[in-house]
């Protein structure tokens, strides 16, 4: 049974743009945990929970798209690493090196700390939650993590992985039954690990709940849309208008299943029913570095005082520097890493 879509890319989208937008959301709420700040308490009311499942939603539709447009398994998982380990391994590095000078340690105890080392090993190996500090960095913060925003990083890898498991299912058994398979066993995971965390009160149930399987509960619904791009491009504006009442109602009722199906409808007509807004990537892809540098940044300038000095100068002083940074990340590591093609030949065929 067949399920391929129209292979024409559609390039002419707003993907970009909502990327931009949802990295800046996350941003946004960091800033008000990470200072602490009261004149900055407007910042908590966004919701980083919708822009976090806009960035798996979007993920859904891009990941299965390269999968489907790459023809063997030895370039999609080379195009796939390329984009975001290079990258997420400099903030790692950087972070350690960053963490000599602003250690209240010396020196001689901070590099011969095992925490120092640890926190080195297990980020660079996906696990942040094993080792998220590093000796006296930041440990005297609200939070003292060097880097909270790097766990997403694990659940995206490995989406990676279970794509080219996805589609062989697909391409035997069509994608409303597979992927709708998939994402009744994701609601199920979820929804079974926060019942028990409700009925014991034990964290550790939260945290299962937020693993991977959950999480595809956004990532199925993006792949949904990209093989029903055609059906769902026809209906125009009649199906922004109905994603946008079904994201109203889940909100209103508590409707969390539904939430995911709503907001992946929001996010398509928002990329391909709205008008293109702008080019955000006229000076790089910037939303990937931004995401990953803008927590430690913000660290940072708690560590030198700015925010308690002024809240908003240190608002006003975060925004380029963070974009000043991801803008570095694009040009000098991420966009000369994808230019760095495995040769075809090298390839495995899928």
């Amino acid at each position: 049974m067949s399920s391929t879509p129209a292979q024409r890319p559609l390039h002419r989208n707003n993907f970009d743009l909502l990327r931009l937008v949802a990295a800046a959301d996350v941003m946004a709420l960091h800033i008000y945990d990470l200072t602490a700040a009261p004149e900055l308490s407007w910042l908590h009311w966004i919701d980083t929970r919708l822009a976090l499942c806009t960035f798996f939603i979007i993920s859904g539709y891009l990941v299965f798209q390269s999968f489907e447009q790459t023809p063997r398994l030895g370039r999609y998982a080379d195009k796939r690493l390329r984009r975001i380990v290079p990258a997420y391994a400099v903030v790692i590095v950087l972070s350690v090196l960053v963490g000599a000078l602003v250690t209240r340690l010396p020196w001689a105890d901070y590099w011969h700390s095992g925490t120092t080392w640890r926190y080195l090993v297990t980020n660079l190996a996906f696990l942040n939650f094993l080792q998220p500090t590093l000796p006296g960095v930041f440990d005297t913060h609200p939070y003292a993590a060097v880097n909270g925003a790097l766990w997403t990083i694990k659940v995206e890898l490995m989406f990676y992985m279970a794509v080219p498991v996805f589609v062989w299912l697909v391409r035997r058994l069509g994608h409303h039954l597979v992927l709708g398979a998939g994402f009744v066993l994701a609601c199920l995971w979820w929804g079974g690990f926060t019942a028990l965390a409700l009925a014991t009160g034990k964290g550790m149930y939260i945290e299962l709940a937020k693993q991977m399987p959950g999480w595809l509960m956004f990532f199925l619904p993006g792949a949904w849309c990209f093989y029903e791009q055609a059906r769902l491009r026809a209906l125009g504006w009649r199906l922004g208008a109905a994603s946008v009442a079904l994201l109203a109602l889940s909100y209103a009722f508590g409707l969390s299943y539904l939430y995911p199906l709503a907001l992946a409808g929001c996010v398509f007509y928002a990329a391909f029913g709205l008008p293109r807004l702008g080019n955000p990537t006229r000076f790089g892809d910037l939303s990937y570095g931004l995401y990953i540098l803008h927590f430690p940044i913000i660290q940072l300038l708690v560590h030198a005082g700015v925010f308690k000095a002024s809240p908003w100068g240190g608002l006003a002083l975060l925004i380029p520097l963070v974009l000043g940074a991801a803008w570095l990340s694009w040009h000098l590591v991420e966009a000369p890493m994808l230019r760095r093609r495995k040769p075809a030949s090298q390839a495995v065929p899928v």
